[in-house]
């Protein structure tokens, strides 16, 4: 297992919404760090505060696993078993 983080990022509109700018921002992740970009719908629950999803999302990620491809499932079988009522997107990668 390890520590995890949410940095205090610039936010804009959704991706692909207008010919607006984007804010962008450049971060530094040791090596063998694990990034994770994901859409509101893995954290956010109704009648729950959006700090519960984060922690549940952190702790499934902080686990680690042999594949990325192993940790994403965990991440979303860490999802209620309702259907969730927005998409649910996640990108994992590891940093070199």
């Amino acid at each position: 297992g390890g520590d995890y983080s949410f940095p205090d990022l610039p936010h804009g509109l959704p991706l692909g919404v207008g010919l607006l700018p984007f804010p962008t921002a450049e971060l530094e992740l040791p090596a063998g760090s694990l990034l994770a970009l994901f859409t509101d719908g893995l954290v956010e629950e109704r009648d729950q505060d959006i700090e519960v999803g984060l922690r549940r999302v952190g702790r499934a990620l902080s686990r680690g696993a042999s594949s990325l491809e192993d940790l994403g499932t965990a991440v979303i079988g860490t999802l209620p078993a309702t259907p969730p009522p927005d998409d649910v997107t996640l990108l994992l990668a590891r940093g070199l």
